[in-house]
């Protein structure tokens, strides 16, 4: 059975419910055990757009199963990543600090050699590092080659498979291998699965794309399925009209529901995960022409850094909603802290629930994104509950947008009201002078011509 997913010319690649009831082993003698320490699962699934799911308002129903965890818990209705594409917002999901502060921002060509990404400094503490000294065991799965073991992406796990560029088919294979091994294992357990799916190239997923577009001939569907790069495609938009692109939507819509099927098949081939504590989310977004370009990791705008989350409680049955301000670096440590764990001193998020349930700011907070890839000049946006400034580093130039009013950033405000613009600079310049510099990593080193031609072909190199 292929499990591959397709990608032309190239060769194809996780409010806690009464945590008072779990003693902290660090406070005790007694041993570390699932009684007494909550087992984690986070879920992280590349591409994907929050306003595409169903519990963020979505007219199509694209993940049933997603819905019916994010029932049983928190929804975050304002989340962001940390950048606009996944090696910089990985990174700072792990590590929990702001891709300036881990360094971790690149993997991309220059004078006609590809470069790999830098590997994360060993001087950053990690997730998997702060739940094995814990007592967790420690797995995880990524479907994004971007992702190797060897990049320090590994580094805490005690099984770690980077599977390439493959479906949630095959990382549901590739993680029940471990079943065994884990039911048997006395003490708690933290799982990451990152699922590749909604990626391009858009495969046309059945039933939900007969259902998404049933006016779809089969060559249509064959050319956007078998198109890899954002900017062959932007070419047959342009050529063929909007008819393509709602096409292109509605395979993007069926990859999700893709996914979802899986991650619910995971659960019902793993039952006991049902009673893991579990955090959703995503690296990032998607772009589909609303300012002008297809794909990702080519601006800031909320089409690619608005992401989903939610934080799923065993037991709870209604949804529950948080307007609160959050970001990737708020992963780790929320997960530490129901582990009963404490944030290393250097981690730049916050922990968005404790033993006592939610925890919202006491003022207001902002957030960072930021891309500094070698392919868009550099970028950093400022973001609160009201505004949104985007600011270019070379050039200078500033675009403010009242989110409240102009959720889909059409407005730019930043001649209009000039005053506004300042004061959200002079808060950005403020805030980023408290956030460290990246501690020195391995320079870059030459990748082999089939990673070259992979990264080519997911576009993110030309």
């Amino acid at each position: 059975m292929e499990y591959r997913k397709t990608i032309p010319r190239v060769a194809v690649l996780l409010l806690i419910c009464s945590l008072a009831a779990f003693s902290h082993a660090s406070e005790t003698k007694s041993p570390v055990t699932k009684k007494n320490y909550p087992s984690l699962l986070l879920i992280t699934v590349d591409t994907l757009r929050a306003d595409r799911l169903p519990f963020y308002g979505y007219k199509r129903n694209t993940a049933p199963f997603l819905g019916k965890l994010a029932g049983e818990g928190i929804v975050f209705t304002n989340a962001y990543s940390t950048s606009s594409w996944t090696v910089p917002s990985v990174t700072s999901l792990i590590t929990g600090v702001y891709p300036s502060s881990h360094g971790i921002t690149r993997g991309s060509i220059k004078k006609a050699h590809v470069y790999r990404q830098e590997r994360i400094p060993r001087k950053l503490p990690n997730l998997p590092e702060q739940l094995r000294a814990l007592g967790y065991r420690t797995y995880a799965v990524t479907a994004n080659t971007h992702l190797m073991k060897d990049l320090g992406f590994g580094r805490g796990f005690d099984r770690y498979a980077c599977i390439g560029f493959y479906t949630a088919e095959k990382v549901n294979q590739t993680f029940l291998k471990w079943k065994q091994e884990i039911e048997s294992h006395n003490g708690p357990v933290f799982i990451w699965l990152h699922y590749f799916d909604p990626h391009i190239p858009y495969m046309g997923r059945q039933p939900w794309l007969n259902q998404y577009q049933s006016d779809e001939t089969e060559g249509e569907c064959t050319t956007i399925s078998s198109v890899s790069r954002p900017v062959k495609l932007s070419r047959i938009l342009q050529k063929k009209g909007p008819r393509i692109l709602t096409q292109i939507q509605s395979h993007y819509d069926s990859e999700i529901n893709y996914c979802d099927e899986h991650i619910k098949k995971l659960f019902q081939e793993f039952p006991s995960l049902e009673k893991y504590a579990v955090v959703f989310t995503a690296d990032h977004g998607e772009e589909f022409m609303e300012h002008g370009k297809l794909g990702h990791g080519r601006n800031l705008y909320n089409d690619t850094v608005r992401i989903p989350m939610f934080v799923r409680i065993p037991g709870k049955t209604s949804i529950t909603t948080s307007k609160d301000v959050v970001s990737l670096i708020d992963v780790a440590p929320t997960l530490l802290a129901i582990a009963g764990g404490k944030a290393p001193q250097s981690w730049q998020g916050r922990a968005l629930i404790d033993q006592k349930g939610l925890i919202s700011p006491k003022e207001e907070r902002y957030v960072f994104t930021q891309i500094n890839n070698g392919i868009v000049p550099p970028m950093n946006a400022l973001i609160g509950s009201n505004w949104k400034l985007i600011m270019k580093e070379k050039t200078q130039t500033k675009e403010l947008y009242n989110l409240m009013n102009d959720p889909t950033e059409r407005n730019n405000l930043t001649t209009a009201q000039p005053e506004k613009a300042k004061q959200q600079n002079d808060i950005f310049q403020k805030l980023v002078l408290t956030l460290p510099p990246a501690p020195k990593a391995t320079k870059n080193k030459p990748l082999q011509k089939d990673k070259e031609e992979m990264l080519r072909s997911l576009g993110y190199i030309q």
